[in-house]
């Protein structure tokens, strides 16, 4: 089997495991995370075929079929946000985000192949050089999308699955950007090509078999069965208790910078416990809205209390442990669906 026999059919290899991910994706499409799921692995199938030396023989299906790589970038970090960040939600802004990815690559990539306007071959390849450092910035942020608040994370399979995808899929799509911008338009050397497909059929494998096999709280609202009956962990109501009196009744929760790790310390308790505890009986998917929700709740009694209207929004957010007033506004606009200043002048 020759070289390029073998990317072949390692191409449809991926390009079949693509499909089985699509399909348990679209039994979820109602969700944002599947929305965008699916979308990214339409993509990553279009990249693959974009260098299909068969297909690139039809230019009238070639070419739209360049849409679909162009923006695999843009929406690996769109995937990411959507797979770590429960917050997430499906805009307008992100569909006019894409849009302009997409005109942009496809401008620069017709001017370097057909010179539609004339410049310098330098410039050329300039333009070229800062649409692929664009794309390796969306790269970059969905590798940050996966590290940031990650000691939040409460669901111990997604916390796991944090290293694989930062490890392994930004790697990949790392050094394929960079490979592209070191060669400055030339087409890649076999052996790269080879190990570039091998790798994306590995990752698809792994990627697709874990999908079968996640709970169903790895994914908000995707009811993903398990292929393995597993026990539940039991409830530790001692651990419970503790934590309740510690949080409801202390209000520890006001103290700035807590963290799990911290809040396990203090209860004497390893950290995985208290997780799964927080998790999986008390029905917390991230830490911080764990601890948000006692701030906000105290919150809105204060901004509603005719007693301290003295109190300036900036105090209330010290005093609820947050280090500065943007994060305040944001996570009670977020739970209210006002900012603070505006809920207060509609209480009476």
């Amino acid at each position: 089997m020759t070289i390029h026999s073998s990317i072949d059919v390692l191409r449809f290899i991926a390009l079949s495991h693509i499909v089985v991910i699509l399909y348990l994706f679209w039994k979820q499409r109602r969700n944002p995370m599947a929305v965008v799921s699916i979308f990214f692995g339409l993509c990553v199938i279009g990249y693959l075929l974009a260098d299909w030396a068969y297909l690139q023989k039809f230019p009238a299906i070639h070419i739209p079929i360049l849409l679909f790589p162009f923006t695999v970038p843009t929406l690996f970090w769109l995937f990411s946000k959507a797979l770590f960040d429960d917050q997430f939600r499906w805009h307008n802004g992100l569909v006019r985000l894409l849009i302009a990815v997409v005109l942009i690559h496809y401008l620069v990539y017709f001017q370097y192949k057909y010179h539609f306007i004339p410049l310098a071959e330098s410039v050329d390849l300039l333009l070229g050089l800062l649409v692929q450092l664009l794309s390796l910035a969306f790269i970059m942020l969905g590798i940050f999308e996966a590290i940031h608040n990650k000691a939040a994370d409460l669901i111990s399979e997604r916390l796991q699955f944090r290293n694989v995808f930062v490890v392994v899929a930004a790697s990949l799509m790392a050094i394929t950007v960079l490979s592209e911008v070191s060669l400055a338009g030339a087409s890649p050397p076999l052996f790269l090509n080879l190990f570039q497909k091998i790798a994306i059929a590995g990752l698809t494998l792994f990627f697709s078999l874990n999908l079968l096999a996640f709970k169903a709280g790895f994914f908000p609202d995707l009811e993903v069965k398990n292929t393995i009956d597993q026990p539940p962990v039991p409830i530790d109501e001692a651990l419970v208790e503790r934590l309740k009196d510690y949080m409801e009744v202390q209000q520890h929760w006001r103290s700035e910078g807590l963290s799990i790790r911290k809040l396990a310390e203090k209860l004497e308790v390893k950290e995985y416990r208290l997780r799964q505890t927080i998790n999986q009986h008390l029905g917390y998917r991230n830490f911080n809205e764990y601890i948000n929700g006692f701030r906000i709740q105290e919150a809105c009694k204060i901004l509603a209390d005719p007693a301290k209207q003295h109190l300036s929004i900036l105090e209330i957010a010290y005093d609820l442990g947050f280090a500065s007033l943007a994060p305040f506004n944001k996570v009670f606009k977020e739970t209210t669906g006002m900012p603070p200043s505006e809920w207060r002048r509609s209480k009476p």
